[in-house]
């Protein structure tokens, strides 16, 4: 058996409202090696610590691995602290790695932030480890185009730890696609990269026993009758998102009134997304959710008739998959994207959703495309989204797959 740490500053357990990746393919990968899954204390999603604030390093054995949590400091939102936090929690990875009698074989270094990974990317030369860098999201190119161009010195710091990092890895993973066409396009060979998408943990997922009677318990307690249209959004409150986009949708169709948007999740932008909302008055058409649970998110989401993934329309994000589509999927609804690109073509594919967006005209405009979708305007997909998940996105394979692929590197000395 081989030795394989994965690193990950914003790992989580099940039972925090976020990705699971890494702790899922972790589980997996316990199968046929040793693994260990890095985290920080403090918990990114909902900014509260998993343990006491001044733990240093805890270990936790979980289904078959060790998951080692590291202290970190508190922040709020996208400030100052925040950016400390990513830079002493990356130093703190690399001692406490350091010290750790283990040598790993493989270590897995994801980014963002990229500091993390590069940090992953030492250790992985002082321990001799093979090293992989997976590439959820493209630092610093995403921050320029969420951000701007601001803080030129920290992104030409970034721009060279992201050369370096390209330069050193013995793999790179890339989530979607487009991702690595535009490292390919920073010159980097196609022979270098992985791919492994975002996937979904079948073995866990628990759909409702009774889908109709929880769907009508559920919209009861939100206030939304049967007649009610809802189109849900689940995930992250941030600037990445651009949620204001549904708000403004609503109130072009503020007198449809059976129409509702619901928006269940939490994020830096969620206190002024509820007060636009309030200063419209669309409190009727538009409900705020807290985030839930792994094992409770599908009671939720069986409560919806259509879904929404809303994304910055910038040219980064469409190459972008993100890990609620899968979620979706098991539900088998409409979905509606805010972005073109790799999503899009996915969902026009198998003829699960439509594209529709704020700045659009015509049958593009994003109020009008929810209209028609509440009004029974555009056909259903006779493909199983369930089929389509089980096959090409099951987390339990996803890790075979990878598995195969650092054995096979390590075999062949890199």
């Amino acid at each position: 058996m081989k030795k394989v740490w994965i690193v990950n500053q914003y790992s989580v357990t099940p039972e925090y409202p976020a990705s699971t990746r890494h702790y899922e393919l972790a589980k997996y990968l316990a199968k046929r090696h040793t693994v260990t899954l890095w985290g920080s204390n403090f918990i990114h999603h909902n900014k509260t610590y998993r343990f006491s604030k001044w733990t240093l390093i805890k270990k936790e054995v979980l289904e078959g691995f060790r998951f080692l949590w590291i202290g970190a400091i508190s922040y709020k939102d996208n400030g100052v602290l925040r950016f400390i936090n990513m830079f002493l929690f990356a130093i703190c990875f690399f001692v406490a790695g350091l010290f750790q009698r283990e040598r790993p074989d493989v270590l897995i270094g994801s980014s963002p932030p990229l500091f993390t990974a590069f940090s992953a990317m030492l250790l992985a030369k002082v321990k001799k480890a093979v090293f992989i860098l997976e590439v959820r999201d493209l630092w610093p190119d995403s921050l320029i185009d969420i951000a701007g161009g601001r803080h030129k010195l920290l992104i030409s710091l970034l721009r060279w730890m992201e050369h370096v990092l390209y330069r050193e890895a013995d793999k790179i993973i890339v989530l979607t696609e487009g991702i690595g066409d535009r490292i390919h396009q920073k010159g980097i060979s196609q022979d270098k990269l992985f791919f492994l998408a975002n996937g979904i943990d079948i073995e866990t997922v628990t759909l409702p026993s009774d889908p109709s009677h929880d769907r009508q318990k559920i919209r009861e307690s939100l206030g939304i009758s049967n007649e009610d249209f809802v189109c849900m959004y689940a995930g992250a409150h941030g600037p990445a998102n651009d949620l204001v986009q549904l708000i403004c949708a609503m109130e072009m169709l503020k007198e449809e009134h059976r129409i509702k948007i619901v928006l269940m999740g939490e994020g830096i932008e969620k206190p002024k997304l509820q007060q636009i909302t309030k200063e419209k008055g669309l409190g009727e058409g538009i409900l705020f959710l807290s985030a839930v649970s792994k094992s409770n998110v599908h009671k939720y989401l069986n409560c919806a008739d259509a879904f929404l993934i809303c994304l910055k329309d910038v040219p980064l994000f469409e190459g972008a998959l993100p890990n609620k589509l899968f979620d979706y999927l098991l539900h088998e609804k409409l979905i509606i994207t805010t972005v073109r690109g790799e999503l899009l073509n996915f969902l026009e594919r198998f003829n699960l959703g439509v594209y529709g967006n704020i700045k659009e005209t015509g049958e593009h405009y994003l109020p009008e495309v929810i209209r028609k979708l509440a009004y029974g305007e555009f056909s259903v997909s006779s493909i199983s989204g369930k089929d389509i998940v089980s096959k090409q996105f099951s987390r339990e394979n996803q890790a075979e797959t990878l598995a195969v692929m650092m054995e096979e590197l390590i075999k062949n000395g890199r």
